[in-house]
């Protein structure tokens, strides 16, 4: 049986269709369950009530996948909070979940790789998510895997079970302790790690990932990573709520027919590959991509 998929839109047809169209191109897709949460519109926005609604006529026509159920909200909740709602609902019925925006292009090998992985570490509690998207990294030549485990679960096309998902405190209710772990929140995650967190808790920032993140940084546990890349997000064109026309993260998108993977067996970060992956999150490149969003 095939982990469900869950996709979450707003008012972007277009990236919408394009989501959709490469996840028929993965031949587990008819035998997997779809459901699709549709933000609504907001208020102050002339012209998004009609996009909205263009998306929510397409949502109706989608076919090719073994059943499909659609949510329309009648206000705008934020992807935050839709995101941690829809899941909720979803992995509460079918223990696991995989999930994606609607600004994602994913390949043909995304759904293997996505259930192969659920289904290996679904009893490794060390194991917090199965992430389909990796930033372009440096492997060494005798590493003999098709993944690798990493911190920092990425948003962008994931995967993860309800035992994890239950364990995340969204409300962050024991700030007094979270607060004095910046600086190892930002060693563990990155630079931008803490502030994040803190954008939530002071309510300036919305951020559900970050939040899944800290939850895996307290319980020290790992996710897993692709070798090369099972997902391109084509939201930097200036048109994603939460996405600039520049990203400072590079990849390598596999446009391979493979659909067995080996994994690693042993649950623990390698350290060349650790390093790479997150050279993408120090202070340094963090400015350089300020500068660069400016430009663009």
């Amino acid at each position: 049986m095939y982990t469900p998929i869950i996709i979450f839109a707003f008012n972007r047809l277009d990236s919408l269709k394009a989501t959709v169209a490469s996840l028929l191109m993965n031949e587990e897709s008819n035998e997997s369950d779809l459901f699709i949460y549709v933000d609504g519109a907001r208020n102050n926005k002339i012209g998004e009530k009609e996009k909205v609604q263009a998306v929510q006529e397409f949502v109706k026509s989608i076919s090719g996948f073994k059943s499909i159920k659609y949510f329309f909200s009648e206000q705008n909740n934020g992807l935050g909070t839709s995101i941690i709602h829809g899941v909720s609902k979803v992995i509460n019925q079918y223990d696991k979940v995989i999930v994606l925006e609607d600004d994602l292009i994913v390949s043909t090998n995304f759904l293997s790789f996505m259930n192969q992985g659920l289904d290996k570490y679904a009893k490794e509690e060390k194991v917090f998510s199965i992430c389909g998207y990796t930033n372009k990294i440096k492997v060494p030549k005798s590493y003999p895997y098709d993944a690798y485990f990493c911190t920092r679960s990425s948003s962008w096309g994931w995967a993860t079970w309800k035992d994890r998902w239950e364990t995340v405190d969204w409300e962050l209710k024991d700030w007094d302790r979270y607060s004095k772990m910046a600086h190892a929140f930002n060693k563990w995650g990155g630079s931008d790690c803490f502030r994040m967190l803190r954008s939530v808790k002071e309510g300036w920032g919305n951020s559900w990932a970050i939040r899944f993140g800290f939850s895996e940084f307290l319980q020290d546990k790992l996710s897993l990573f692709p070798i090369t890349s099972k997902v391109k997000n084509d939201g930097f064109d200036g048109s994603g709520t939460n996405c600039k026309k520049w990203s400072r993260f590079k990849y390598e998108f596999d446009n391979g027919n493979k659909k067995e993977f080996k994994y690693p067996v042993e649950i623990l970060l390698n350290r060349k590959l650790y390093k790479s992956a997150m050279s993408y999150n120090t202070i340094l490149i963090r400015i350089y991509s300020r500068i660069m969003y400016i430009i663009h």
